[in-house]
């Protein structure tokens, strides 16, 4: 049956108008397969990938066997438990609901603490600096930073000021350069 079938396949595909001589053509482009047609003496001809290969659209001969991916998994886990998302995402975690895991924001000023294995809570990020603070700092000579509910703003002076620390944590912004 499955013969018949691969004929009948191959009889198709060589129906097909004339083909560039080494191109090659994966039989199923909707779903993996380890088969693809290769173009010699003007004919296409089927072949397989062999174990563990898939035939992949793309390349100078337009198609390749590469390795079979394993599907993508996220661990398995249980309602309730949390995780936090990682670097980069101080302030996102993920919550498992209904035998899934979906993703939530521990909401602005706050960070996600990994507090043991899939336990993890949303708590106060610590402040970078003291509000009410300033200091001089950036690309050009006129701008500064203030710091706003602990965390750095970046500012500037008007056109052609420039940026001078002064004592007790502030900036003043000078006339000229």
């Amino acid at each position: 049956m499955l013969l018949a079938v691969l004929g009948l396949a191959i009889l198709a595909h060589a129906q097909q108008p004339s083909c560039r001589e080494g191109y090659r053509q994966c039989q199923a482009q909707d779903r993996a397969s380890p088969f693809y047609y290769r173009c010699g003496g003007g004919q296409w001809s089927l072949y397989t990938c062999g174990n563990g290969y898939t035939c992949s659209v793309g390349g100078g001969t337009g198609a390749a066997c590469v390795p079979s991916a394993p599907p993508i998994r996220q661990p398995a886990c249980i309602d309730g438990q949390r995780r936090c998302a990682g670097p980069g995402n101080d302030g996102l975690y993920y919550l498992c609901s209904g035998g899934a895991w979906k993703i939530y924001t521990c909401g602005n000023g706050y960070e996600c603490k990994q507090t043991g294995p899939l336990q993890a809570v949303c708590s106060a990020a610590a402040p970078q600096c003291q509000s009410g603070t300033q200091r001089c700092g950036g690309q050009w000579p006129g701008q500064y930073y203030s710091c706003d509910n602990g965390r750095w703003q970046q500012n500037s002076c008007n056109p052609g000021d420039r940026c001078v620390n002064i004592p007790g944590d502030l900036i003043n912004c000078a006339v000229g350069k």
